[in-house]
């Protein structure tokens, strides 16, 4: 008799799980991420606070799954080592900044930042990423390398659903 309540229970304890998961379940994004790019102390740069710019991934509304992503850059510092190289790569990540970088996409299969004379640099690319609209993601830069503490920026993304 007691099994047969401890088999019943645990059963139960599984449904509940089970549907509770089904509600929580990711659905592809559909709207746009946004976030402030910033400069990141985890790289061993000196002076990253002259690091900043902005990130925008908007879905492509006839291709689910597809997003546009634009990047500025801006190193207003680029002779005193806020960028160390005229090329800076990178990725997105689940998590908020500082948060352990588990890359969405490989940031070497991905088009390079490259900074033009003045410390500038922009970017637009299009491709498949996996976001879900109820995901948190990081969107990091990286110079010379793309380890952790090759991180030179970073954004939070802010998810805004599409207009109607």
């Amino acid at each position: 008799m007691k099994i047969t309540n401890r088999v019943l229970a645990l059963l139960a304890f599984v449904a509940v799980a089970a549907s509770a998961d089904g509600q929580n379940a990711p659905s592809i994004a559909t709207g746009r991420f946004s976030g402030s790019l910033r400069g990141s102390f985890m790289s061993g740069v000196s002076d990253v606070s002259r690091l900043s710019g902005n990130a925008d991934i908007s879905a492509l509304p006839d291709r689910p799954g597809v997003f546009k992503v634009e990047l500025r850059v801006s190193t207003s510092s680029a002779a005193n080592g806020a960028a160390a190289t005229n090329l800076l790569q990178w990725s997105i990540s689940p998590g908020r900044c500082g948060s352990r970088i588990q890359v969405v996409l490989a940031p070497t299969e991905l088009p390079a930042l490259e900074v033009r004379t003045g410390g500038d640099a922009d970017l637009t690319w299009q491709g498949p990423i996996n976001l879900a609209s109820n995901g948190s993601y990081q969107l990091v830069v990286f110079d010379k390398g793309t380890s952790q503490n090759n991180i030179v920026a970073c954004a939070n993304l802010k998810y805004s659903e599409p207009k109607k």
